[in-house]
């Protein structure tokens, strides 16, 4: 297929960047809950619903690369070049940033400058700051991608093979975390193995599925076109199912909290599925109509929350710092919850958006954010993670 714009991926970036902020917002108010309780069970089961958007974002990135190098002259080194750059700005910035921000509001500002630089290189070791463990995988995605797009370019007519082989490997793997790991000592292991939220084999089904969507295009919108109706029963019957999984796994299995609301489980991985192709398939009905009156000013949302999608998921931890120091305010009256909970994540989401407006429309600091420079003499829009 030619290149053009895909307006269904500024539609399911838009979205998903909601998911992930509301998601993290909801960890907040769930750490003010007592364990067990109704509404507790309650707001767990539908945050452990919601764990599919790192999945989601891992499709994006996937879908957007194969579509823009599968059928043109790929450069190795010029691509890691490009590619590797774009990322390592923010990644170093942000990591600083980070470390920077939590040592002063834990009061934690003792030390020399060789201790900070200490746990500045680990930080960008292990990604363990906040939530930047994305773009520590996508370094890890950019370096195999190469070796992927020789694969399914070689291996055409195996695709089909090729995507059952992925996701039955995705299936062992999650299920080998899920009941194995927790029984064996991981001490002795590498970072990325003990770690295997922050590494890309963890993700492997997402991106090949991304791959094969942008592979096969035309095949796939008109399959989801034509399945529109089954998608969306699919998808409601689903997330019910999904509640009922977070229980079974407290109430049966007797696992802990943070293992039941785990996103590396099995059940996850046809769910995750399920939900990328609801979202492409609303994205591919707004695109028929977004240029239509009564929708322009929606399709101008989607376009600068599109835009600025990067930069939020990067400034997102301090308007969550903010919130996380307002809602024990209203520990004695839980009833808030019910109306702070939406407003809290209007205030992240509405925040991080206008930041990273911001941080776009600044000459040089907007590299911190994934975009080149106006000033520069080549002034365009430099993809990251995700986009196009």
């Amino acid at each position: 297929m030619k290149k053009t714009h895909l307006y269904e991926i500024d539609f399911m970036r838009t979205f998903i960047m909601l998911g992930v902020l509301s998601v993290h917002t909801m960890t907040i108010f769930n750490h003010q809950m007592e364990e067990g309780t109704f509404p507790f069970l309650a707001m767990s089961a539908v945050h452990s619903s919601m764990h599919v958007t790192r999945m989601a974002f891992m499709f994006i990135t996937g879908l957007v690369l194969f579509i823009t190098y599968y059928r043109k002259e790929f450069h190795i080194f010029s691509f890691w070049k490009k590619r590797l750059l774009l990322i390592a700005i923010p990644y170093l910035f942000w990591n600083v940033v980070y470390i920077l921000f939590r040592s002063t509001y834990s009061l934690d500002l003792h030390g020399s400058f060789l201790t900070f630089m200490k746990e500045w290189g680990i930080s960008l070791l292990q990604g363990d700051e906040f939530y930047i463990y994305f773009v520590l995988i996508s370094f890890q995605f950019y370096l195999v991608f190469p070796f992927l797009l020789f694969g399914l370019r070689k291996f055409e007519k195996w695709h089909l093979h090729i995507f059952i082989g992925s996701v039955l490997f995705q299936l062992a793997l999650m299920s080998f975390y899920k009941f194995a790991i927790p029984h064996i000592d991981q001490s002795g292991w590498p970072y990325l193995f003990s770690h295997y939220g922050v590494f890309v084999l963890t993700y492997q089904c997402w991106f090949i599925s991304g791959g094969m969507v942008a592979c096969h295009y035309e095949k796939i919108c008109h399959f989801i076109d034509k399945h529109a109706k089954t998608i969306i029963i699919s998808l409601v019957f689903c997330v019910f199912a999904m509640w009922a999984y977070y229980y079974y796994n407290r109430f049966v299995l007797m696992l802990t909290e943070n293992k039941a609301q785990e996103p590396h489980q099995p059940l996850l991985l046809p769910y995750s599925l399920l939900v990328i192709a609801a979202l492409f398939m609303f994205g591919r009905k707004w695109v028929n109509h977004r240029t239509e009156r009564k929708w322009q000013s929606f399709s101008r949302y989607i376009m600068l929350a599109s835009k600025t999608s990067f930069g939020m998921f990067l400034v997102q931890p301090f308007p969550l710092f903010i919130i996380k120091q307002i809602v024990p305010v209203f520990a004695e009256v839980k009833w808030m919850y019910i109306v702070l909970l939406p407003l809290s994540i209007l205030f992240v989401y509405g925040t991080s958006m206008f930041l990273s407006y911001w941080l776009n429309k600044i000459p040089i600091l907007s590299y911190v954010v994934g975009k080149k420079s106006k000033i520069m003499k080549r002034a365009t829009t430099v993809s990251v993670p995700g986009q196009m």
